[in-house]
């Protein structure tokens, strides 16, 4: 197991000991933080500017594993890529590390520590010890929504408040002994979060989009309300967060930067961009980072079923993704298997960003049959997708007035935007509650053929082995 070093917390509760065997977190060190800055500097330290597992995205119908040499995608996958790529629920055997789990709660712990203690500490204001913690109660929230989404089953309002989910965490006592709460206990709790949150966010921070602002904590619920199928308080949030932070960027003014930023590294990316990292776009409403920089870049192609719903004068495919890896024979996807290779590789912002809000926002509209709306919030996106000589502004009209046709096709632009960013599992299995977009899907590996069908258990990832080895009590995911 991977050590972990975890900053611990000050006052009355006293651990650190030894090895937490509840949710398998073994610190290395301990800090205790004192001071109105210790805390800050919580906020601002390495561990909390990454968020999410990319290998996650592996399950999804957007990608796609070539197992022809050379360029073979699958086999240079580690064991537990190939095992979710193959819809295998256990992709983790005891001993090795989930780290969308271990890193998840150890963020938790931090966020814990924040909002548990910073109130008593000294030095600082009052109002900036309010703003810390509500950073930290946004920051365990987003955490929690996470988890509940990749370890349990799709929150449904007839089954939730029985349905196992995952152990909330809302003490910084990482030896105390947890339960898995239900799958309403824990998105009660991300809402209680995000509005207890809400009034002592700043609306811009001073420091960097890595601190949370009042515009995330609108977008995280309008997220939340969205997986929920609460479309009317999605639509509310959305709202409220595009109306601090809308803007959105003309991808047209990007380019690929050949060979990229490190042009003397051996093996460095072909196909880097020069968009903003997340923390400088201004896109980003708050930033994060998956684990690895680059998420899934370099190591998954498009699905042939995603390829087809972009088109050439579209800037995300042109910038996003390339026809070979290197870009020159015998590596052309394109060329050999009708799909291009995921390339992204700027340092892009996984957690909360403007798009999402105007996709979320149309699809409310679209589900209550406001074409217009949901049309000018695609629109007002594509616009700064789309080429300008052959962008159109889309009307009901294009799609018969058909209300059903205009969220499909919102669907499908929310497809093409947050493609391998963590979003597409949740969208799978949300969508799949409603019988007109159940879908079933395949993946080939070393000549077998994997089908997930719609809400199959394998979709729902085990609770990591070396915590739940400790964890009897705790139920385990069907098979």
């Amino acid at each position: 197991m991977k050590q972990l070093t975890l900053y611990i917390i000050a006052g009355s509760i006293m651990m650190l000991t030894s090895c937490n065997k509840f949710l398998d977190i073994k610190p290395k060190d301990k800090f205790i933080p004192t001071t109105e800055t210790d805390y800050e500097n919580m906020l601002n330290s390495g561990t909390m500017v990454n968020y999410g597992d990319y290998f996650w995205d592996l399950l999804s119908d957007d990608a796609y594993l070539p197992e022809g040499n050379p360029g073979n995608l699958y086999s240079v996958q580690q064991v537990y890529g190939k095992r979710i790529y193959t819809f295998n629920i256990q992709p983790y055997d005891l001993g090795a590390n989930d780290y969308l789990w271990s890193e998840g709660y150890k963020r938790i712990f931090y966020c814990n520590t924040i909002i548990n203690n910073i109130l008593g500490s000294t030095e600082g204001t009052e109002a900036e010890k309010k703003s810390a913690r509500a950073e930290a109660l946004l920051g365990r929230a987003m955490e929690h929504l996470q988890l509940v989404n990749v370890y349990a089953q799709h929150y449904d309002a007839a089954t939730a408040a029985t349905e196992p989910g995952i152990p909330l965490a809302l003490i910084a006592d990482i030896n105390a002994k947890f339960t898995r709460n239900t799958v309403k206990e824990v998105y009660d709790q991300v809402i209680s979060d995000l509005n207890e949150a809400l009034p002592d966010l700043p609306l811009k921070h001073k420091l960097t989009k890595f601190r949370a602002c009042k515009a995330g904590a609108y977008a995280a619920l309008a997220r939340t309300y969205l997986f929920m199928g609460d479309y009317v308080a999605a639509q509310q949030n959305s709202d409220l967060a595009l109306s601090l932070q809308s803007e959105l960027a003309d991808m047209n003014q990007y380019q690929v930067i050949i060979p990229g930023p490190f042009p003397n590294v051996p093996g460095s990316p072909v196909g880097w961009t020069n968009i903003p990292d997340g923390q400088l776009n201004t896109e980003t409403i708050v930033a994060r980072h998956f684990l690895r920089p680059f998420g899934l870049g370099m190591s998954v192609c498009a699905s042939p079923e995603l390829t087809a719903l972009f088109t050439s004068d579209d800037a995300r495919w042109n910038l996003y993704y390339a026809n070979g890896w290197p870009p020159a024979p015998p590596y052309n996807y394109m060329t050999r298997y009708g799909v291009r290779i995921f390339l992204r590789g700027d340092y892009f912002s996984n957690y909360l960003n403007v798009p999402e809000m105007y996709l979320t926002r149309a699809e409310c509209y679209a589900r209550s049959n406001n074409q217009t709306a949901a049309l000018n919030d695609i629109n007002t996106l594509r616009k700064n997708r789309i080429a300008a000589a052959t962008y159109k502004a889309f009307t009901p009209a294009d799609f018969d007035n058909d209300a059903n046709k205009v969220l499909q096709f919102v669907l499908d632009e929310r497809r093409r935007e947050l493609a391998f960013t963590g979003m597409r599992i949740i969208d799978l299995k949300r969508l799949n509650k409603e019988a007109r977009f159940q879908k079933t899907y395949t993946h080939v590996a070393e000549g077998t053929t994997y089908t997930l069908a719609p809400g199959s258990n394998n979709y729902v990832r085990q609770l990591w082995p070396s915590a739940t080895v400790f964890n009897a009590d705790w139920p385990l995911n069907p098979e």
